[in-house]
């Protein structure tokens, strides 16, 4: 989840102003359209001494907002989990400040510029057919994120994976893993029916599989002979299933399918394979340092949220209005 809020600039789009086609029927004020008026006059979050209104929520996750059906607008665990991801940005970010970290103009201002760029100087207001964009508040929204995020990266330094973690981490990985039976094959394949018979019958006479196949088969593994080396057979279509039935030292049958005549070898089984330490330590490093930083995040939430008053009025809707946004000053 903090990953969305913190490493995400285009989350947070204000709205700007646009004309309204007003009808006749639009002067009766639905219960709907009263509880949003009375949602601007309310906070709907207080954290601590501030007070933040339902413009405030939709200005920060409105990117997010204007892609959503109004199902899932009204999704009470959607409405949740944004209103959470407020509350979660908004002490970050006093957080960042009390820690003194500051985000200078120029970076901000280069940022923008690339936003801009991305979508066209002259058409940044209607790229996705949206709202008009209000400039100012994505240059405040860029500020904030930039803030949060320098402030998270010094926090992250501090995360260390040494050798032992890795092999705790690796013993864990094997409990979990899957094994699996690796057979060791040959395959022969060939799109012509009278040259699949050929080849074995020439396999009957005792000639080698790999000679057969480097004259007859048609597959990638033609110049090894058809050796395919130890696969595992699950990841590949049906005619390689047949395999599972045969004996070592065995040769199949020709067998059709759509991709053609087979003929298969199976030279050896090794079953219950699990992946080797050095071959998966790169792999583990990146799992366990994620890990890692998903706990020191968690755990750092956790803490300002345990430390911070907060109070949350769950009634509260996300219709995007064309009006420009109001904002609080906190």
């Amino acid at each position: 989840m903090l990953r969305v809020i913190v490493l995400c600039f285009f989350l947070v789009i204000g709205c700007g102003q646009q004309k309204e086609n007003v009808t006749d029927d639009s002067k009766k004020t639905s219960a709907k359209e009263k509880s949003q008026v009375t949602q601007k006059k309310q906070p709907v979050i207080k954290i601590n001494n501030s007070a933040y209104y339902v413009e405030d929520i939709i200005n920060y996750a409105y990117y997010t907002l204007s892609e959503m059906n109004e199902e899932s607008k009204n999704n009470p665990k959607v409405k949740k989990e944004i209103m959470e991801n407020f509350i979660n940005h908004k002490l970050l970010l006093k957080k960042a400040g009390d820690s003194g970290i500051t985000v200078d103009d120029a970076k901000i201002k280069r940022v923008l510029d690339n936003f801009k760029s991305a979508f066209g100087k002259e058409n940044l207001s209607t790229y996705t057919n949206k709202p008009v964009l209000d400039i100012s508040r994505l240059s405040d929204v860029i500020k904030e994120q930039l803030i949060i995020q320098k402030f998270l990266a010094e926090k992250l330094k501090s995360i260390r994976v040494n050798e032992e973690d890795l092999k705790n981490y690796y013993d864990e990985f094997v409990k979990r893993y899957e094994s699996v039976t690796l057979y060791h094959i040959y395959h022969l394949v060939t799109d012509n029916a009278d040259n699949a018979e050929k080849a074995r019958q020439l396999m009957r006479q005792r000639n080698a599989f790999s000679e057969v196949a480097k004259k007859f088969s048609e597959g990638p593994s033609k110049k090894e002979g058809g050796d395919m080396g130890y696969v595992d057979i699950s990841n590949y279509p049906g005619p390689f299933q047949k395999v599972k039935d045969m004996r070592i030292g065995s040769v199949s049958s020709v067998i059709k399918s759509d991709y053609g005549y087979h003929i298969f070898k199976l030279v050896d089984i090794k079953r219950n394979i699990r992946p080797d330490f050095k071959e998966i330590k790169s792999k583990l490093y990146s799992e366990l340092f994620v890990k890692k930083q998903d706990e020191l995040l968690d755990n750092l939430t956790k803490e300002l949220r345990s430390n911070a008053k907060i109070t949350i009025s769950h009634n509260v809707s996300f219709a995007l209005s064309p009006k420009s946004a109001e904002r609080s000053d906190n």
